[in-house]
């Protein structure tokens, strides 16, 4: 088995953010949408019928996907400054089922019939790991 390093680690979560973000601007195009700004705009038209509530939720929303266009720069520009932005998102990425291993997101969507109490454990698992591997590789090597 290859020895882990920062390096291989850094590259791992950056290429899986980049999966992720890849898979969002697709998914918007080929739905006939701006990646963020439609859904922003859409966002704004069905505020009036909401509460503040939905607004709180947007927004926190809003701030995971923008997180995670930086984070994925600075984890493949390999900066070790990556570790506060993770553990940053890491309560938004449960509260909102963002799995940084984003090829969670891409099985629940080819496989629809998904149990969402398995996919909520995975999310879990799957952060405990990013965190885990962030706290022990975060020093340069």
């Amino acid at each position: 088995m290859a020895k882990m390093n920062r390096k291989k680690v850094w590259w791992l979560w950056g290429g899986l953010d980049a999966i992720y973000l890849t898979w969002y601007f697709l998914n918007s195009l080929l739905g006939g949408r701006v990646p963020f700004f439609s859904d922003i705009a859409s966002a704004v038209n069905i505020f009036p019928d909401h509460g503040s509530v939905q607004i709180y939720i947007f927004a926190f929303n809003l701030v995971l996907q923008v997180s995670v266009v930086f984070s994925c720069a600075l984890f493949l520009l390999q900066k070790t400054q990556v570790k506060w932005l993770v553990y940053l998102q890491t309560p938004l990425r449960l509260i909102f089922i963002v799995p940084s291993v984003s090829i969670l997101l891409i099985g629940a969507r080819v496989f629809p019939d998904y149990n969402v109490i398995f996919m909520a454990v995975l999310v879990v698992i799957s952060e405990a790991a990013k965190v885990w591997s962030v706290r022990r590789y975060g020093q340069k090597s």
